[in-house]
């Protein structure tokens, strides 16, 4: 079933070595997994590109190794942009991944970006405050304890995340122009402003947040392991 007008599906799956994902997978996938070293680069790789094509599968019944994925990307034309299905419906999606985990969120109305990070103890340098922050969110982090500054600077970095992920923009877009301390977000650079909010944490000692187009209300997160491979 497809997400209803203004809902968010949220698929969560652990990183793991690949097995029987090497058979979801497209020619030219399979050839790339094969060539990373084994370990971590790989499991990642194939885990993600196997999960974006099982998913696809649920939605609209497509076997996982026929779905067609675009990467194009719409500001240069090369093939590192965000990654659509090719299907008659009006499915749109993101991927997030830590080192242990990868998040897909699937909406069927506007677009979507979300992104995950694993929770650090160490503060982040001023430098990067500097480099990444807009200045109400620096004030934001200067009112912050110092124990919890970790948390609350990696909260405002997935919320630019989640949406360059959405524009396509990625790192080209500079985080300290992004003022995420209100849910609503609006950039030169973006056609409409970006819709943002912090999901309940999706994983053990991780944080998440959402950019969508319109107003979404995401549904509690659902292990991929639900689905048959």
């Amino acid at each position: 079933m497809l997400p209803a007008p203004g809902e968010c599906h949220l698929w969560l799956t652990p990183v793991r070595p690949p097995r029987d994902w090497p058979r979801l997978l497209a020619p030219e996938e399979a050839a790339r997994a094969t060539a990373l070293p084994p370990g971590p680069p790989r499991d990642t790789y194939t885990t993600s590109r196997a999960a974006q094509r099982l998913l696809a599968a649920h939605y609209v019944g497509t076997p996982p190794a026929q779905v067609r994925i675009d990467r194009t990307c719409h500001h240069c034309g090369a093939d590192h942009g965000r990654p659509r299905w090719l299907t008659a419906t009006p499915l749109d999606y993101s991927v997030a991944h830590t080192a242990h985990w990868i998040l897909i969120a699937v909406v069927a109305r506007g677009l979507v970006g979300v992104d995950m990070e694993e929770l650090r103890t160490t503060p982040p340098s001023p430098r990067l405050v500097a480099k990444s922050l807009a200045a109400p969110e620096r004030d934001l982090l200067a009112a912050t304890p110092p124990p919890d500054r970790p948390t609350a600077f990696a909260r405002l970095w997935t919320r630019k995340e989640a949406a360059t992920k959405l524009t396509g923009h990625g790192l080209a877009t500079p985080f300290a122009s992004l003022d995420t301390t209100t849910p609503l977000l609006a950039h030169p650079r973006f056609p409409t402003p970006l819709h943002l909010q912090d999901l309940p944490v999706p994983a053990p000692h991780h944080l998440s947040s959402l950019a969508t187009t319109h107003p979404t209300t995401p549904a509690p997160p659902r292990r991929l392991a639900s689905l048959s491979a």
